[in-house]
């Protein structure tokens, strides 16, 4: 079977043959993977198939669902393209990343483990991968790495302490985290109380970080200093300050005068979210 001359993204601006029958596209609405559909049905499950969609002779996978059919050929050693061995060699690495990205195919990313040494209790899931959890008493946000390598900042993941395959922050500590996963995942962003706190943490906390997000972002998102008191943004810290097990002394006086109120003003609302995007999955 040809490569696709055609694609349902659009004009195909490069096509890459990385094994038989089975293409690599990138194309001007989108990229993934293109299978002949006959060798699809030969090679792929069922349920690797349903993530596909036809049109013609062919089978497109986009570049977050093409983690699917791309296990499956790697476990049968039908990715052949030399730029790919590492994955042809390493399935298991696809079927991590694909947790994130295919959850409906290789399932959600196990909770954080209690450790004899360092037991979790309280596990409140916020959404696949990521946690809020008590560690020691201490009240903490647990986001798995994976979810950190794809969309997590350096400065937010060595800001982090580690406990088996999640990342983990104090919630005295999270404006980072919580900053930039608001921007991928509406149940992060729903937790939020108000975004003038959590500006102002950002940048009584992280001056070096603001500094560095607004040099390479454009004014109307760049992160400016608002009077609020300092972690109180979420509702978890909202509702251990009511119970005095987390507000901080000077906080409190702050706290009692403001009106803690949803903004956002400058983020977008949960339904303009796009899926997921990976570079190392634009083949």
């Amino acid at each position: 079977m040809p490569q696709p001359e055609v694609s349902i993204w659009g004009t195909i601006l490069t096509c890459i043959e990385i094994g038989l029958h089975v293409y690599a596209i990138q194309a001007e609405q989108n990229n993934g993977v293109v299978l002949d559909a006959e060798y699809a049905k030969q090679k792929l499950s069922t349920e690797a198939l349903a993530l596909g969609e036809r049109h013609g002779e062919h089978i497109y996978f986009d570049d977050v669902k093409s983690v699917a059919p791309a296990y499956e050929l790697a476990q049968q050693g039908a990715i052949t393209h030399p730029e790919l061995s590492e994955l042809a060699k390493h399935p298991e690495k696809l079927a991590m990343e694909g947790k994130y990205y295919a959850p409906e195919y290789f399932g959600d990313f196990s909770p954080p483990e209690d450790k004899v040494w360092n037991s979790f209790s309280n596990l409140q899931p916020l959404c696949n991968g990521i946690y809020f959890v008590d560690r020691e008493k201490q009240p903490m946000l647990a986001v798995h790495q994976t979810i950190g390598e794809q969309v997590l900042s350096e400065m937010a993941v060595h800001g982090s302490s580690g406990q088996g395959e999640y990342l983990l922050y104090p919630l005295t500590d999270c404006a980072i985290p919580v900053f930039e996963l608001s921007a991928s995942h509406p149940a992060v962003l729903a937790q939020i109380t108000d975004e003038s706190s959590l500006l102002h943490s950002l940048c009584d906390d992280h001056p070096e970080y603001v500094g560095m997000h607004n040099l390479h972002t454009e004014e109307w998102g760049q992160i400016h200093d608002q009077p609020s008191p300092k972690s109180l943004f979420l509702q978890r810290q909202l509702e251990l300050a009511a119970n005095q097990e987390y507000l901080m002394p000077n906080d409190s006086a702050i706290y009692m005068q403001q009106e803690i109120t949803p903004s956002l003003q400058a983020r977008e609302a949960p339904e303009d979210f796009f899926e997921p995007a990976n570079e190392e999955m634009e083949w």
